[in-house]
Formats: structure tokens, C-alpha cells, sequence
């Protein structure tokens, strides 16, 4: 059994009925049960408390928190995936609520949490409805079942509140994937990734402004320069465009910030020389675009850390298991800016500069054709490492030039 199409899925959603979310097998590996909050019945909590096993809680955005007046739980900061837990809640008394724990108690809290008329005084805290509130961008900032939930009712015209449910098997331990498509299977409920829904997003939507653009004379050629705003992380990036032989077809360059390699010529690594030749190459087909995409330092965990993990590398380890041992992933970048750039600039087939085969896919399930092209990286001895681990480990495709 595979995942269910996304445009099904939205259907049963937009109906009020409960889907299956599942997020990535590199993150938490588990299932929620997800419905609407303002489409909420006892019926619907309770396959949560009896099928679903997990806690119950309500995903909604920081507006619904901020109308309400609940507060961030206090937090050690040990989370590693920073869910963000709310006030619990119960409907007030004046509702008709006793304890608040019953499914049909807990299914009228979630319903007056979407009343928009609803006040604090509508409420009693400590509750046991849980509040986990999505960050603003929704799966675009944040890839986990808060988000997802938002970004569903968002897509489906429901208020932005979600019953979220963790899935357990019946002795108490997780379901994961093999799991919850038995359990979609056999309830006839529709069941979708995380991913598909941010692949839609990326697909549908644009959240990159064109801000400003300039020539720009380089030692390999002029370019266009246009500077680019991400209008939610507020993050800039650059983008140099060639167009003097349009009948060639483009070339692209995604390049991920390295002031270490790009401005400090630092040995460690091949950015610098891949940034260059790049350059180089566009300027010579005539016809092409170089994205230079900010937020990438170190992989996606900025330029502290970065040099963090230059020490610890200098201790043995190598550039994954250093990320990794300062509670990053081996790669925390993502290219959903780069993408809506391309989209700008309506470049749509083209031939991509790049060893890193996690970015001709990326480019291809947005619904861009591309095919691989490369410049060759150049070897030093404080490179070698680096360079063999990313080929042996992550599969890069690079050619080493000594």
C-alpha cells in the first residue's frame, strides 16, 4: 500500500473527517491522527483515545494562542524537535464542562477553541486539551505534525485548529510506517506524508520577492545581479543572471553560502573553486543563472556551529559526524527559495552545476526537467577528507582535479 494522493486526501479533510499524517523516516518516524477541530465530535476523539492511543492534542496558530492568553509551557530545552506545548486547557463550566477528560468534554473544548468569539474567561487552565502551537511559515519553517495540521486546514478552508493524535500499536509502543498503512488500510482512512504536503506548497506557492537588480561587471563576465527576500524568514539571497545567447540552453548553479570558502579562500573545502568555475561556465554558454542561496553556512547550521564542527573534525571526526554530534543533521538545508527563484526567472529546463544528487531531485519533483552537469573540484591536502567523505558517504558525484 502506498501513500494516498494529496488531492483525495485534502477531499476527506475538507469534509471533517480524520487523516493519517506521517513525517520522515530521518525524523520522528511516527503517525498522527488529524481532523479539523471546528468539524470535532465525540465519535472522532474518541478513535483518537481508543485507536489512536496517543495524546490528544490541539494544533493551532499563534493568533489562537495570543486571542486566548495561553503561554509556552516552561521548557529545559532538551526537546530536540522544540514542540511547542501550550496551557492546557478544558472548556469553563459555564459550557456545560465537568472534568474535561471525557471524549465528548474534550471534543466540545476543541470546538470553542475555533469559536473566533471565544475570550480567555471561555476557558479553565491546567486543562486536558494539549495546545501545540505551528510556527508562522507552518511546514515550511517547522516539518512536523503541528505544522502539517495548520497547513491542512489552511489549505482546506477550516478555521486553523487541528485534533492531532500520536498513533500506538496495542502494547504500548509506537506504529511506524509498515504500522500505520496497515491501520489506514484496515479503517479505510486516507494516509499522506509531510512531505507531500510541503511539496505542494513549494509547488503552489511563492513566498520570494524580486527586491532589486543591477549589472554587475565580474573578472569572468558581466552579469545581472538581482537580490531576492524570503517575505517569512526575512533571509536574502542573490541570484546572477546571464542572457546574451538565448538560444543556448541555461545553465544553473545553486550555491550554498560559504564565507569561509567564498571569502576567505579557506582550504577546507571546494565552495570557492566550484563558485568560480561555475562563473566561469555560465559566462561562456552565454546563457544561464548562478543562485548564491543564504541560511546554507555549514550545511544549514550557520557559521558558529560551522566552526564548531571544523573543531571537532580536527578532533577525528568527519563533516557529517560532526553536525550530527552538535544535534544537526548530516544536511539541514533545504532549497524551496532557490526554487521559487528559478520559477522568477521562468527557467524551467536547464543543466544544473552540481556533485549533490539531493538537488536534481529537488529541482524534478517540482516539476522542473534538468540534467546534471559538473565542474571538477580541486584537491588540496586539507580538502581530500572532506571530499572523499562526501562521495563515499553521501554519494556525491565529484570529480577530483589534482
Amino acid at each position: 500500500m502506498k501513500f494516498t494522493d494529496l488531492h483525495i486526501a485534502l477531499e476527506t479533510f475538507k469534509k471533517g473527517n480524520p487523516l493519517i499524517v506521517v513525517d520522515a523516516l530521518s525524523r520522528e518516524n511516527e503517525g498522527d491522527i488529524i481532523f479539523p477541530a471546528d468539524c470535532s465530535t465525540p465519535e472522532k476523539v474518541n478513535f483518537c483515545a481508543t485507536k489512536g492511543r496517543g495524546l490528544i492534542c490541539i494544533a493551532i496558530d499563534i493568533a489562537t494562542a495570543e486571542r486566548l492568553d495561553l503561554k509556552p509551557l516552561r521548557t529545559n530545552q532538551q526537546d530536540q524537535f522544540h514542540t511547542a506545548f501550550y496551557d492546557p486547557i478544558d472548556a469553563a463550566a459555564k459550557h456545560g464542562i465537568t472534568t474535561g477528560i471525557s471524549a465528548h468534554e474534550r471534543s466540545a473544548t476543541a470546538k470553542i477553541v475555533t469559536d473566533t468569539n471565544a475570550t480567555p474567561n471561555d476557558f479553565i487552565k491546567p486543562g486536558h486539551l494539549f495546545p501545540v502551537v505551528a510556527k508562522e511559515r507552518g511546514l515550511l519553517e517547522r516539518e512536523g505534525h503541528t505544522e502539517a495540521s495548520i497547513d491542512l486546514c489552511k489549505m482546506t478552508g477550516h478555521y486553523p485548529a487541528a485534533i492531532i493524535c500520536e498513533m500506538m500499536q496495542e502494547d504500548g509502543t509506537m506504529m511506524r510506517r509498515e504500522e500505520l498503512l496497515d491501520f489506514a488500510q484496515k479503517h479505510a482512512m486516507p494516509i499522506i506524508s509531510i512531505q507531500q504536503i510541503l511539496d505542494h506548497r513549494i509547488l503552489t506557492e511563492n513566498h520570494v520577492e524580486h527586491i532589486s537588480q543591477a549589472q554587475l561587471p565580474t573578472k569572468f563576465g558581466d552579469f545581472t545581479i538581482h537580490a531576492f527576500k524570503n517575505n517569512f524568514s526575512n533571509i536574502e539571497h542573490v541570484a546572477l543572471f546571464k542572457n546574451s545567447n538565448s538560444s543556448k540552453k541555461p545553465i544553473v548553479r545553486i550555491h550554498s553560502e560559504c564565507i569561509t570558502g567564498d571569502v576567505m579562500s579557506s582550504l577546507r573545502c571546494d565552495c570557492r573553486d566550484q563558485l568560480e568555475k561555475s562563473m566561469k561556465r555560465i559566462q561562456e554558454n552565454g546563457n544561464g543563472l548562478l543562485i548564491y542561496v543564504k541560511g546554507h553556512e555549514g550545511r544549514g547550521i550557520g557559521i558558529s556551529n560551522k566552526i564548531a564542527a571544523y573543531a571537532l573534525q580536527e578532533d577525528g571526526l568527519n563533516t557529517f559526524e560532526a553536525n550530527e554530534k552538535l544535534g544537526f543533521p548530516r544536511d539541514n538545508r533545504n532549497y524551496q527559495d532557490a526554487i521559487w527563484i528559478l520559477k522568477y526567472f521562468d527557467i524551467v529546463d536547464f543543466d544544473l552545476i552540481t556533485n549533490n544528487s539531493d538537488k536534481l531531485n529537488t529541482v524534478l519533483k517540482n516539476g522542473l526537467s534538468a540534467n546534471i552537469t559538473q565542474v571538477n573540484s580541486q584537491v588540496t591536502g586539507y580538502n581530500e577528507r572532506y571530499l572523499k567523505d562526501k562521495i563515499n558517504i553521501t554519494k556525491h558525484q565529484i570529480i577530483l582535479e589534482q
